[in-house]
């Protein structure tokens, strides 16, 4: 039984264990010199004071960065997802119908980890497909950093939770969106949300975030047809709430898009946001 973190043989043993059991994805690994400052390592710091040694660990996890093709699935439904952190790209937790139809209950970007907790939820056994080419790391030592409960990394524990919390809380307000709100709100409640995110990850050039989403992924996310969206998205840009350029999106109007849908936001709790 351990009774502290595992060491760099073992965690090296593990994984070989894993790779054996696992079926084989079409990724690829490369090694990567380490980055000044990732995103992953940002949101958590928005969330908390993080220690040095705490911001190493981060660093040193994404020296080797796993590629994920768009549109290949990294995660199969009903299995337990192996624990990784996205350290760039963008993700979905999907579920498919026999008639090719699908709900995306979320969106997963830099900074979102996968299938770290001790025992495995609902959304860690969803199908989790790359919307674009994502890189992850391995996250399993951050895994068992929870499970032990050391009190020198109280701080990545604690943010770690949160951004699990988080998630959960979008999800209560996606369930809000789908049930309650009309195209208009529901679009403006995601594209809130959406900026949220993005400015925890440092990912925002003031209100121009980034928008690798299709109309076709957001109308699956927001229940709506694809003409439908198209033409809420075309009334909002006449009504001057936002500009969308490819890959882009500027809003406009902040004060009028949060009076449109009632979004509250604020539900991570914050340190700071840069």
């Amino acid at each position: 039984m351990h009774t502290g973190l595992i060491y760099a043989g073992e965690y090296e043993a593990a994984r070989r264990l894993q790779r054996v059991a696992t079926p084989t994805r079409a990724t690829q690994r490369r090694p990567l010199r380490p980055a000044a400052e990732v995103a992953a390592l940002k949101v958590l710091s928005a969330i908390t004071s993080l220690t040095e040694d705490e911001r190493n660990l981060i660093r040193k996890l994404c020296l080797y960065r796993e590629t994920i093709p768009a549109g290949a699935e990294f995660a199969r439904e009903g299995e337990a997802a192996s624990p990784r952190l996205i350290v760039s790209g963008w993700a979905c937790r999907q579920h498919s119908l026999p008639d090719g139809r699908r709900q995306i209950f979320g969106f997963l970007m830099a900074g979102d980890a996968i299938g770290i907790g001790l025992k495995p939820r609902p959304l860690d056994e969803m199908s989790t497909v790359a919307v674009t080419r994502v890189e992850c790391v391995d996250a399993l030592m951050l895994r068992e950093i929870l499970a032990v409960q050391d009190e020198r990394h109280a701080g990545l524990q604690r943010a770690l939770a949160a951004v699990r919390r988080y998630e959960e809380a979008c999800l209560l307000d996606h369930i809000v969106r789908l049930g309650r709100q009309s195209a208009h709100e529901r679009t403006a409640h995601f594209l809130l949300e959406w900026r949220q995110r993005c400015r925890i990850a440092g990912l925002a050039d003031g209100e121009r975030l980034p928008m690798p989403l299709t109309q076709e992924v957001l109308s699956d996310a927001l229940g709506l047809s694809i003409v439908h969206l198209n033409r809420t998205l075309q009334h909002m840009r006449r009504e001057r709430l936002i500009e969308m350029k490819r890959g882009w999106v500027h809003l406009l109007d902040i004060v009028r898009l949060q009076f449109i849908c009632d979004y509250q936001g604020g539900r991570m709790p914050m340190n700071k946001v840069e």
